[in-house]
């Protein structure tokens, strides 16, 4: 009987092999979902954990794009597979993050995790869109659970962090004196000639110095599509609206000014200006706190990057492209 169990374990050993090695024997689940996509000072990132927020990634996107955004080339690589690095490396960046919270003793309470909770179900309102939504994210109710209470310490880590990053008054004043344009609310109200090649801008830039009407022309020449219909007219705009060189040169008109030739990234424009108007900027005092709050922004945005950077470069991680 010893020996018959052993030939049949054997055997069945072999089939194994055999079938395995014509592509019959299908991968085990478990073992796929906790394979690792990265690791981060030892600890693994499992393929579960990759599949669920790149779940999330991929809802966002297809929200905004649809569904055909995964076949466009983002600089010769598949957008599915630039995504995919993103989303390995913002798990990559949440652990780090979390390893040194705890180090730091930062944690969470359970009445902080539940009232973040009820907050987000009260959000949706109906219980069962929310399980749905899990459901739809690859998410039971236990792992939400984890992901909230993670959220809620890496905004604390956050916080923790930035504590001591401030704007001071003289860089507020520095950005009001080195960006007025932002704080006044000028206006033009312009026409515009737009040609496809110098050549034919400079001839039809004759033909207008010659008086010919400016908007006839537009309508005539322009390649701007919308010409047909409003004869070159772009209405009124302030700082902004418009792509660099066109703003500049037209407010640098006068009502009634027709511009040299203008070359932006469309071809080249022709400008005549109608009408200006020309304010004083908003006073410092009231434009103030916005400023400051602009600054801090991107003063911590700036920081926090420089934080996970260094905590990367001092990390030991290694990732894994095929489990993805």
């Amino acid at each position: 009987m010893k020996i018959k169990r052993v030939s049949l374990l054997a055997a069945a050993l072999a089939l194994s092999i055999v079938v395995a090695g014509c592509g019959i024997v299908k991968k085990n689940p478990e073992a796929e979902k906790n394979s690792a996509v990265a690791k981060v000072n030892g600890q693994v990132i499992t393929k579960e954990e990759f599949d669920q927020e790149f779940e999330f990634y991929k809802n966002s996107f297809e929200a905004q794009y649809g569904s055909d955004i995964w076949n466009q080339d983002i600089d010769g690589r598949k957008f599915t597979d630039v995504v995919k690095e993103q989303v390995v490396e913002a798990l990559i960046n949440d652990r780090l993050v979390l390893e040194d919270a705890q180090k730091q003793g930062i944690e969470v309470t359970q009445q902080e995790a539940d009232l973040e909770i009820q907050e987000i179900k009260d959000y949706y309102g109906d219980e069962q869109e929310f399980l749905e939504l899990l459901a739809a994210q690859g998410l039971n109710e236990e792992q939400f659970v984890g992901k909230v209470k993670q959220d809620i310490i890496k905004s604390k880590y956050r916080e923790k962090v930035l504590e001591n990053v401030s704007v001071s008054e003289e860089d507020i004043r520095q950005y009001y004196d080195e960006n007025t344009k932002e704080f006044k609310n000028d206006t033009v109200r312009a026409s515009h000639i737009l040609l496809d090649t110098r050549e034919e801008a400079e001839e039809v830039l004759a033909k207008v110095k010659a008086g010919e009407d400016f908007n006839q022309l537009a309508e005539q020449y322009s390649v701007d599509p919308s010409a047909k219909t409003s004869m070159g007219d772009l209405g009124e705009f302030g700082y902004g609206d418009m792509i660099e060189p066109f703003e500049q040169a037209a407010f640098a008109l006068d009502e009634g000014e027709i511009s040299d030739i203008v070359e932006t990234q469309f071809g080249y424009h022709i400008i005549k200006v109608f009408d200006k108007t020309i304010v004083d900027p908003s006073p410092f005092e009231e434009v103030k706190d916005g400023i400051e709050s602009s600054l801090l922004y991107y003063e911590r945005e700036a920081r926090y990057s420089q934080i996970l950077t260094e905590m990367r470069e001092q990390a030991d991680v290694e990732t894994f492209p095929k489990n993805m």
